[in-house]
């Protein structure tokens, strides 16, 4: 196979993993989800791969970026790509996700990039190396399920456990986790997670994402 066909291939299986796991989150992916890998290569070609992405349950929005070309994402090409979307053109908004699909891991220097972004300007990125994509990590079978807790399941959960201050009481997970990263998860919100016991019986356990 070709590295041109490679290519084609990685993209191909990234956005249907990335749809897979917007779908899980209650978002309208039907949309994009029936393009055939021909269709995604003259797209390819066309510079038009990139996806904005409602939520099916509130006005919440999810916009995906290929950023291919460059083996790095920058600060300056992170900052421009945000002044399109989140100033210029207005298609966000701080309640809203930008997705960047990326060739490789991010440095620790887009990383700070990241946190700093969030806790200054109220603006969240997930950066997703592609090769993190060609599967969907929610699908394996040591990976538990996840819910990310609304405001009133928060509430309920610290009555029940007698809990006075989440954000201190309960153990962490980080943003950066693969898993917190499939799902999007700010920090600040509480996930539960559902695993099998040795004895068969599912129990549930509480992270606070950081």
């Amino acid at each position: 196979m070709s590295t041109t066909s490679n290519r084609i291939l990685t993209i191909y299986k990234s956005r249907k993993t990335i749809l897979e796991l917007l779908d899980y989150q209650d978002y309208n992916v039907a949309d994009y989800d029936k393009f055939t890998i021909n269709e995604i290569d003259a797209m390819n070609t066309n510079d038009q791969l990139d996806m904005l992405i409602q939520h099916t349950k509130d006005t919440r929005k999810i916009y995906i970026k290929y950023y291919l070309n460059a083996k790095q994402l920058r600060p300056q090409n992170l900052d421009d790509i945000i002044e399109d979307l989140f100033v210029i053109e207005n298609v966000l908004t701080k309640n809203d996700t930008l997705i960047i699909i990326t060739p490789d891991e991010p440095n620790d220097t887009i990383v700070t990039k990241l946190k700093y972004l969030y806790d200054h300007d109220g603006i969240f990125v997930v950066i997703h190396n592609i090769k993190r994509l060609q599967f969907n990590i929610l699908n394996h079978t040591l990976v538990p399920d996840c819910e990310v807790f609304t405001e009133s399941q928060v509430n309920e959960l610290k009555k029940t456990f007698n809990i006075s201050n989440e954000k201190l009481q309960l153990p962490e997970i980080s943003r950066f986790d693969p898993q917190a990263l499939a799902m999007c998860v700010r920090p600040g919100q509480v996930c539960c997670f559902k695993r099998d016991s040795a004895t068969a019986m599912k129990y549930n356990y509480y992270r606070i994402c950081v």
